[in-house]
């Protein structure tokens, strides 16, 4: 007897072959930090117990001394873990001085910097996403600036002039004629206003993303005689740094250039799309015996489908082989709310929050096995949410995949966990309890990919919030 697999039933078989896969990510992955999370807080409770116990007891200084060394150390070892996980708090971000508010937008421009050296040293994979179709991020200023730079600073004067009018003028016809103005002297110098606004679509900040390549191409055109500031610069630029939301955009930035660096590590062809979606909530799974609340825990903000799916012929072709109501082949994790007036669930029992990353890439089956297989086993919480994979008709052994990566923003109970340990409570001598020492992070080796794991086990998520 002959069996012929003709694409549907490849992609069935795919679809399979993937949820095996992903059963076993779930399973290496968060079953274990979730046993290792209970063996630490175990630890932690019976060391400060045992601490507090011994400290009255204690008669001999150099001993004392030597017991809060080592308390500091571990207290040391322990941040440098949180740290390394990238759930770390820093105190810049906490901190509403001027100082350190510029400290977060100089980490911010330089992950943008790191975003555009991969370009240049990135030799497997292709980063699309950042071209044209893409985020278009500049790499040079307009040809005709280039040819004639004088002119740069002759639309800088002019747009100085036009800011001081619209600070003074309610007139609306006045307004309107310069702030019209305005737009065509930004765009002579490269900034399309309509057209970097529409980025928006590949995520809330895409677009100041794009100012900022624009302002570093210009600070860098600078002459030294200009009178013009940097901040005046992007005042002109209409360019503004959302300082309070720096620190979520920061870290989906450096997770987006960590993961391009293993994509590039894996052979990823090509990355052909990226979305920066904006914050979720993670909530903590109901106990035994307790009734969930409604709404799919954990979900991130209601979305019917991303926004390149909704547009890929090959994704539209499947659901219609499925029927309008049926399943997504290839479809892993947490289902998504379809209808648009669904609403997230309320924020209680949240135990982290996310900051999602939509990224669509192209490779061979095995290169693409791997890549995300590194992305979920590295030690600074990525989490692969959900997963659609297509084959390509016209390339053989090549896949097109979408991954819905979570990126940990905030974890909750390392904030309240460690507001507890590090507290100074004084025990019966009058002496300081010390913070319990916690053990080290998980290593960045990550060990052989596992065999196929049976699908029994994809209930397994965070069940204490790693």
């Amino acid at each position: 007897m002959k069996i012929v697999l003709r694409n549907r039933e490849k992609k069935v078989f795919g679809g399979i072959a993937t949820i095996l896969f992903l059963a076993g990510l779930h399973f290496m992955v968060f079953s274990r930090k979730a046993t290792e999370y209970t063996l630490v807080m175990n630890d932690w409770k019976s060391s400060r117990d045992n601490y507090e116990q011994v400290i009255p007891k204690v008669k001999n200084p150099e001993e004392l001394k030597k017991v809060e060394a080592r308390v500091n150390t571990n207290k040391n070892e322990f941040e440098d873990v949180i740290e390394q996980l990238r759930i770390d708090l820093p105190k810049t971000y906490i901190d509403p001085s001027p100082e350190a508010i510029k400290k977060r937008q100089e980490e911010f421009t330089k992950c943008i910097d790191s975003l555009l050296g991969f370009q240049d040293t990135l030799k497997d994979t292709k980063l699309s996403f950042i071209g044209e179709k893409g985020w278009n991020l500049p790499r040079e200023l307009p040809e005709n600036i280039r040819k004639r730079p004088e002119r740069l600073w002759d639309v800088m004067s002019s747009l100085s002039g036009i800011s001081a009018i619209l600070k003074v003028v309610d007139n609306p016809n006045v307004r309107d004629q310069n702030l019209r103005q305005y737009s065509k002297l930004l765009e002579e110098i490269g900034i399309d206003e309509p057209a970097i606004e529409g980025l928006n679509k590949y995520g809330k900040f895409v677009p100041l993303i794009n100012r900022v390549c624009h302002y570093k191409l210009i600070i860098s055109a600078k002459p030294k005689d200009i009178k013009f500031t940097d901040e005046q610069i992007q005042e002109f630029l209409r360019l503004s740094y959302p300082n309070d939301d720096l620190l979520a955009l920061n870290k989906q930035l450096f997770a987006l250039n960590d993961i391009i660096q293993m994509a590039e590590t894996n052979k990823i062809e090509d990355i052909t799309e990226v979305q920066l979606k904006e914050m979720n909530i993670i909530k903590e799974p109901p106990k035994p015996g307790e009734t969930p609340e409604p709404g799919a825990p954990n979900a991130p903000m209601p979305e019917a489908m991303p926004f390149a799916m909704a547009e890929d012929p090959e994704f539209l072709m499947m659901r219609a082989e499925m029927g309008e109501d049926g399943g997504r082949v290839g479809m892993i994790g947490r289902p998504r709310p379809a209808s648009p007036g669904a609403q997230a669930p309320p924020p209680q029992n949240i135990i982290a929050t996310g900051i999602p990353i939509l990224m669509r890439f192209t490779g061979s089956n095995f290169n693409i096995t791997h890549f995300l297989y590194n992305v979920s086993h590295v030690s600074r919480s990525y989490e692969l949410d959900s997963l659609i994979i297509n084959t390509i008709k016209e390339r053989e052994g090549v896949l097109d995949a979408y991954a819905f990566l979570n990126v940990l923003r905030m974890v909750e109970g390392v904030v309240v966990d460690l507001d507890t340990i590090w507290e100074e409570k004084p025990s019966e001598s009058g002496v300081a309890a010390a913070p319990v020492p916690p053990p080290p992070g998980p290593g960045e080796a990550a060990p052989p990919p596992p065999a196929p794991i049976p699908p029994g086990v994809m209930h397994m998520q965070r069940e204490e919030g790693i």
